[in-house]
């Protein structure tokens, strides 16, 4: 194409000094090469522009199929944090409402009470998203829809859950704490029926009721992405 418009250019010049021809029609010879080297320019323009998006339109496709799996696997880790969130709330639960008979009655029984000290860190498999936004391609995703989910997903949703998840580890920590501060012959079940302990217990307790709506709704995002996503494989 260079080539193309040096040689049109040329022709230009040697127009311009051209005595054979008269003004008018070195005129209308410096007009038409003009046009010429206008529509190669427009052309080239055009096609690297339409060979750009198609790229971008692949990567951006590519990127979406990718994106399926991350979420697949956000669904997995989001559903068993949930579970364990359930699990630890009916712990702590339990434990809340311990009086000294019914602790007798378990230790009379030879059974163990569980204490309710699980941690908990999701895995967000967010590699990829935040390699593609980081590049600025983010925008060649030509769904709007779709764009606007996945924006909101990774950075409303995902970071509601990195702030419960801090918070959890906060009160767990604290409780913990509270276990292993007493006396070192003190039975832990006699810990777990102190004031302190209760107080920090029923927190616990409202915490991790409340906490698992976010990732129900981390779960509810997801897969409204993962159907978004394959709807647009299937067109």
């Amino acid at each position: 194409m260079q080539d193309e418009i040096i040689k049109h250019t040329k022709k230009i010049y040697s127009e311009m000094n051209n005595k054979k021809h008269s003004f008018k029609e070195k005129v209308k010879e410096i007009f038409t090469e003009i046009l010429i080297i206008v529509f190669a320019v427009s052309l080239s323009i055009w096609l690297h522009s339409w060979s750009e998006e198609k790229h971008q339109q692949k990567d951006a496709q590519k990127f979406l199929v990718g994106l399926k799996g991350d979420l697949q696997n956000d669904i997995s880790n989001l559903e068993n944090t949930k579970k364990l969130l359930s699990k630890t709330q009916k712990q702590i639960d339990f434990v809340l409402h311990l009086t000294p008979k019914k602790i007798d009655s378990i230790e009379a029984n030879h059974k163990q009470i569980n204490s309710g000290t699980n941690f908990i860190n999701t895995l967000i498999n967010n590699g990829s998203y935040e390699g593609f936004k980081s590049s600025g391609k983010i925008n060649t995703i030509e769904n709007q829809k779709v764009r606007n989910k996945i924006l909101s997903y990774y950075q409303q949703t995902i970071p509601q859950i990195a702030i419960v998840e801090v918070s959890y580890e906060r009160l767990i920590s604290r409780y913990v704490d509270l276990l292993i501060s007493g006396k070192e012959d003190e039975d832990i079940n006699t810990t777990v029926l102190k004031k302190k302990t209760k107080i920090v217990l029923s927190g616990l307790s409202k915490f991790t009721q409340y906490s698992q709506e976010p990732y129900q709704n981390a779960i509810k995002e997801a897969k409204e992405i993962i159907k978004e996503i394959e709807a647009e494989e299937a067109k």
